[in-house]
């Protein structure tokens, strides 16, 4: 189940004077085979200042946001949506047929270490409550989240963004065949068998209402996941509750090293035997005025996953988190 192959590569280091052997390991998902490479190296990153990025006007921030947030006009008949701090509005660039953003707090910029719960929470019942009015529509929907241009956002305001699409992203679509023929197989869900194998125990942070896990193969760095067994429209207030929490811990952890992330929330809105709710969540190249963008030509054009760390390494350090 756990498949990893290790190459090794001779060269001489002529800063050490020495010759020395590099091993980079290549570990394949256990779900879909997605190959991923740990290639144990420090890297050239240092969180620094980026106050020019923070002085730019802001079009999330509280007394600009009701003036030029899209508005949606199918479900919510050009209204905005609001739950404590967070407000749901169309997005102005979209993804997919149904494509929200959910500003999450009026906090302009926070650190890792800063972001709250309840405004999670805030954000994704605004997003369920968005989702149950389309279910009927859509099969699957994913919640994102990029803080940061190292992650890809081009706004520093804390926001999610909410995708609804009638076809699944290249990733999703081999997420569900694989666990599909898994459960075809296996007669359980993938998860299941997951959280039984003895050989994964190191890798699991909680067994709770949600399964808290380091993938054995991550996608990034850093790279966290959860997952529950109910479809996203399914999941109750102490459930959702428990995710937001996490995603703090999580933050907290990152915060002494990094500043930047992406985390998606991939679920289905209907029942199935053997997909529910799965949550990722990877850090980025710390932002500083100018950042060293951790996705290079085997990542972007090649889809190759990789990070500078084992797994075993990331959940033991995770651990007193959880």
């Amino acid at each position: 189940m756990f498949l990893k192959k290790v190459e090794k590569y001779r060269l001489f280091n002529p800063m050490e004077g020495k010759e020395e052997e590099v091993e980079v390991e290549i570990r394949f998902d256990p779900l879909t085979g997605k190959p991923s490479r740990i290639v144990k190296k420090p890297l050239p990153f240092t969180k620094g200042s980026f106050e020019e990025d923070l002085k730019k006007p802001c079009p999330f921030c509280e007394d600009v946001v009701e003036k030029v947030a899209a508005r949606d006009v199918e479900v919510l008949g050009k209204n905005l949506k609001r739950k404590g701090n967070s407000i749901l509005f169309a997005n102005i660039s979209p993804y997919a047929r149904y494509s929200l953003v959910i500003r999450i707090c009026k906090e302009h910029y926070l650190n890792l270490g800063e972001f709250k719960a309840e405004d999670f929470y805030n954000s994704f019942a605004l997003a369920v409550e968005y989702l149950k009015e389309i279910s009927e529509k859509i099969d699957y929907a994913t919640i994102t989240m990029n803080y940061l241009k190292p992650a890809g956002s081009s706004v520093v305001h804390p926001h999610i963004q909410l995708i609804a699409s009638e076809e699944l992203m290249d990733y999703q679509s081999r997420i569900i065949n694989s666990a599909r023929s898994f459960y075809k197989t296996h007669g359980k869900q993938f998860w299941e068998v997951l959280s039984e194998n003895k050989e994964f125990e190191d890798l699991i942070l909680s067994r709770s209402k949600w399964l808290w896990f380091v993938p054995f193969a991550p996608r990034g760095f850093d790279h966290v996941a959860a997952y529950i067994d109910k479809p996203i429209l399914e999941v109750n207030e102490e459930e959702l509750k428990e995710l937001c929490e996490g995603i703090v811990k999580i933050l907290k952890f990152y915060s002494s090293e990094y500043n930047s992330f992406n985390f998606g929330i991939f679920g289905s809105l209907k029942k199935t035997p053997y997909f529910g709710t799965l949550f990722d969540i990877v850090a980025r190249t710390p932002f500083d005025k100018y950042y060293w963008c951790d996705v290079f030509a085997i990542t972007k054009i090649y889809d190759e996953a990789y990070t500078n760390k084992a797994p075993e390494e990331t959940a033991k350090q995770l651990k007193g988190f959880f």
